[in-house]
């Protein structure tokens, strides 16, 4: 969800500042604090284009923590410092709060649009993960190829499409991609599931058409740094691996970021 600014003073406000013991200290420390917060919103969204998702206190004394649609950044309550980067605990094994709450964020997004994926479940599922998927792409296929090996181990796959080439024509944004009618013929299909097979087999999938999540697919691999297929995903949004990888080293790396 989308914050607008009165939302955004609101939510900061709650979580950024300490109220006064009496009702005439908290009335102006409050006015106050609205009014160097709005500065510090305006100030950060206008170095920072990126839509608000939620702003948060932050690990990091005086500071508060800005969720972005973009990642996390961390700036001070007046606005004249923006940190990026990641904010480790120091405690044993350095935990990554930073990676932590994006995921949690990239996880929602999964959640939303996990009934649009195809699904190759397995029957004794230990874990699951999310492939951005392209019928273009031979290391989809290769990673195709192994789904069932996936499936054995106790991982559920699911697929998302990404089509490479993006969803809409660059010289003509009313028209789609080659690769968008691919990714559309399999998920419009009566099986998808059968027609995803046939792709990566270079079978003929019949023409098809429906209303679909495809571009909210594309967007949401985007949101999550995509920018090659296939791109594997645990199912609370954290990165598994970038580009193919043997069934082995895969569920390694899987094991590493729960």
């Amino acid at each position: 969800m989308k914050l607008n600014m009165k939302n955004m003073v609101t939510l900061a406000l709650s979580v950024t500042f300490s109220l006064a013991a009496n009702a005439e200290g908290v009335q102006v420390e409050k006015s106050q604090a609205e009014i160097v917060l709005q500065a510090a919103i305006d100030n950060f969204t206008k170095l920072v284009p990126i839509p608000i998702v939620a702003i948060e206190e932050s690990p990091l004394p005086n500071m508060v923590q800005v969720v972005t649609e973009k990642g996390v950044f961390y700036a001070t309550k007046d606005g004249k410092y923006i940190v990026a980067g990641n904010v480790h605990e120091a405690k044993e094994g350095l935990p990554n709060l930073t990676k932590a709450r994006l995921a949690k964020e990239n996880g929602k997004k999964i959640t939303e649009l996990k009934d649009s994926f195809i699904t190759y479940k397995a029957e004794n599922e230990t874990s699951e993960i999310v492939v951005f998927y392209d019928t273009s792409c031979p290391y989809c296929t290769k990673f195709h190829n192994e789904v069932e090996d996936f499936n054995q181990a106790g991982v559920t796959v699911h697929y998302a499409a990404w089509p490479r080439q993006g969803v809409y024509n660059q010289q003509n944004k009313t028209q789609y991609t080659g690769a968008y009618y691919k990714l559309e013929n399999v998920w419009c299909a009566e099986n998808p599931k059968a027609a995803l097979d046939a792709a990566a087999h270079r079978a003929n999938v019949p023409r098809s058409t429906c209303e679909n999540t495809i571009p909210e697919q594309f967007a949401l691999g985007l949101s999550l740094g995509v920018t090659g297929t296939p791109a594997v995903f645990s199912i609370d949004g954290q990165l598994v691996q970038r580009g193919y990888a043997p069934v082995d080293d895969l569920i390694k790396n899987l094991r590493g970021v729960k």
